[in-house]
């Protein structure tokens, strides 16, 4: 992540958002988009940009602080929805795509919250860089104290009468200016005409209705396209509008799809035999109608969801790689591709999926995709794969990672296979690897994944939470992305929005094995004992052994018994037997040594594992539960140890935990002492 510049920063939320949903769902969500362009006209007017819009909140960078403030005192009176504004001048961290973080996007996040309805609040900080009328409008009200941040900070509100300031007539000097600034802008214009005109067009594809036999296959077959329509516009891929002809030939469906420029279609059926349900999904060429991919996923008619999701899914997958690889390929080769892309996130069927890659490679040695595929697929096994083999392994994602980017610089699975093949513990070049990755293939939603992994690791949560959100926009229907979201969130200790994200995805996944790690880190960590120990104790539970359900069991009764000296001793011993066994995880143990204030048997376990084990999993270090460790002299240390510090200190990005009140350190000057 680059160097951190001072950003002008306007926040808008729409107020009431979710009883609107409630009341009437379509409008809604017409009435944020609408607020959505405005913004757009008002930062583009005010010199200023969007740089993030989730649900119904929409962050935008100005380049002035005059700019941001007159744009929200714009959008207070324009907007025909109750929103509320803040407007922040701080520091931030440009992202590579082009999203900012950092504690001014925090601040101006938390500003927002305590505006009224239809109202402005400007930090303190905005108001220092303002002058002249707008200066003179601004009214105080009071300070607020800003989460995770020592500090309080003075508010400011615009007073009813602001907005005025935008209306009043032009004098003939501004209308001189303006004259001269649109003459330029009409240059301007002209000189960007061409390009606009000329650069590639927008990949398209086209997602053909799904035949089904009832009423309510219908609504799966229906419910899967739009999943799938939904999925590729988030990745930037245009799609043709499936319009009325639904029942017209298949013919004449891809003859349409290929005048309106969609050089691929899916196309499928969804089909019932007594309670079991199938749902077949085909990529088709529409140049000659030959089927290029195909698929069928069934199961029991009462998981029809997770068919549905997991069927859009796949599509999704392999129609957009059908677009990357273009209209020129072998039909088997094409199957071989696809079906890869289409497993992506299936860690089962990751030797499946090297086997199909290497064939791909074979027949077409200068398909950078499936070079890039076969790169990012062998890396990921290297931690299974024994110490002979390793090296040789490593040399072969390489070269054909380094093959794939002479053929195509901005294919992400290549940057992906080489940050995967650095040593663990090698932060900073893992993370060049990953930015470059991303300067190249921005919409890649494996790269962010990736990335926010790696920064999850080093303590920087924020970021990683970001990066996270980011992964799972562009790829909205993978499971996987959004059980990541929701894990950092509970490292975080927001311990409601992770519940709310599991009981989310336990409706469509209820059986997914790492939902239910999810659920159980949930309800273990949310003081739900009977909830957690009946997950452990379910058929579905991914705990078999009995000696590791009994270990469990003694960590729900250790913590239940904190405030009892000697049951609480007897379930220390009882805890750290289990992790020394292997039948606790190394987190779960830290979290519970930690919480129960066990500190020298916490730094113990935790030298012993990550120093001198060098095992992975040091991102437990710096999660909620874990607090008093880091207000622990012996802390600074152990992260000198274990090489975090030298890369916090070279990068100049320090972890969130350095921002915590009652630290009896600071992260830099401990850091230049030990170092």
């Amino acid at each position: 992540m680059s160097a951190t510049k001072l950003a002008n920063i306007v926040v808008v939320d729409v107020d009431g958002f979710s009883a609107m949903v409630e009341a009437d769902g379509a409008a809604a969500v017409a009435a944020v988009a609408s607020l959505g362009e405005l913004c757009g006209k008002m930062a583009e007017l005010h010199g200023g940009r969007i740089f993030n819009a989730s649900g119904d909140a929409v962050m935008m960078e100005f380049s002035t602080p005059f700019g941001a403030a007159h744009a929200a005192l714009a959008l207070s009176t324009g907007a025909d929805l109750p929103i509320r504004i803040a407007v922040h001048t701080g520091e931030a961290s440009p992202m590579p795509t082009g999203d900012l973080l950092g504690r001014a996007v925090s601040v101006a996040a938390q500003l927002q919250a305590h505006a009224r309805p239809g109202s402005v609040l400007i930090s303190g900080d905005a108001r220092k860089a303002l002058r002249g009328p707008l200066l003179e409008k601004l009214t105080p009200r009071g300070s607020i104290k800003l989460e995770k941040i020592d500090e309080s900070m003075a508010i400011y509100e615009f007073s009813s009468e602001a907005g005025t300031l935008l209306k009043r007539p032009l004098t003939r000097k501004q209308l001189y200016l303006f004259a001269g600034v649109g003459t330029a802008l009409v240059v301007a214009l002209a000189l960007l005409a061409w390009p606009l005109l000329t650069r590639e067009p927008q990949p398209r594809a086209a997602v053909l209705s799904l035949a089904a036999a009832d009423a309510e296959l219908q609504g799966i077959a229906e419910g899967v396209a739009e999943d799938v329509d939904g999925a590729l516009r988030a990745r930037g891929i245009d799609t043709v509008a499936r319009g009325s002809g639904s029942d017209a030939p298949r013919e004449a469906l891809l003859d349409r799809a290929r005048g309106a420029g969609a050089p691929f279609a899916l196309e499928g059926a969804v089909e019932r035999a007594d309670r079991i349900m199938r749902v077949t999904v085909s990529v088709a060429r529409t140049s000659d109608r030959a089927t290029v991919w195909s698929e069928t996923v069934e199961g029991p008619t009462a998981t029809s969801t997770a068919l549905r999701q997991q069927a859009a899914a796949r599509s999704a997958n392999a129609l957009s790689c059908a677009l990357r690889i273009g209209a020129a390929a072998a039909a088997e080769t094409y199957a071989l591709v696809l079906g890869a892309c289409a497993h992506a996130e299936d860690r089962d069927a990751r030797d499946q999926n090297r086997q199909a890659l290497t064939r791909a490679v074979a027949q077409a040695p200068e398909l950078a995709l499936a070079r890039a595929m076969l790169a990012a697929e062998t890396a990921a096994i290297l931690d299974s794969a024994s110490e002979a083999q390793r090296e040789g392994l490593r040399t072969e994602v390489r070269n054909n990672a380094e093959r794939a980017l002479r053929i195509d610089r901005g294919i992400g699975e290549a940057h992906l296979a080489l940050e995967r093949i650095e040593p663990r513990r090698r932060w900073d070049a893992r993370e060049r690897t990953l930015q470059q990755g991303l300067e190249h293939d921005e919409r890649s939603g494996a790269l962010s994944a990736e990335y926010s992994s790696m920064l999850f690791e080093v303590g920087r949560f924020d970021d990683a939470l970001a990066y996270a959100r980011n992964a799972s926009t562009l790829d909205p229907l993978s499971i996987n992305k959004r059980i990541v979201v929701a894990s950092i969130l509970l490292q975080k200790g927001d311990i409601e929005s992770a519940r709310d994200i599991a009981d989310e995805l336990a409706d469509a996944w209820p059986d997914d094995s790492a939902l239910w790690l999810l659920r159980l880190r949930v309800a273990f960590w949310g003081g739900a004992y009977d909830d957690a120990l009946a997950l452990i104790n379910a058929p579905a539970s991914q705990i078999r052994s009995t000696r590791a359900r009994e270990c469990w069991r003694y960590a729900a009764d250790a913590l239940r018994a904190a405030q009892n000296t000697p049951t609480r001793a007897a379930g220390v011993r009882q805890v750290m037997d289990c992790s020394n066994s292997g039948d606790l995880p190394t987190a779960q143990a830290l979290m519970e040594l930690s919480r129960l204030g066990q500190m020298d048997e916490a730094f113990a376990l935790a030298r012993q594992r990550f120093a001198d084990e060098r095992r992975g999993g040091e991102d437990v270090l710096f999660g909620a539960a874990t607090r008093p460790m880091r207000t622990d002299p012996r802390f600074m240390p152990l992260m000198r140890d274990l090489g975090l510090l030298a890369y916090w200190r070279l990068s100049g990005h320090w972890p969130d935990f350095c921002r915590d009140a009652g630290l009896p350190y600071r992260c830099q000057a401990e850091a230049q002492r030990l170092l």
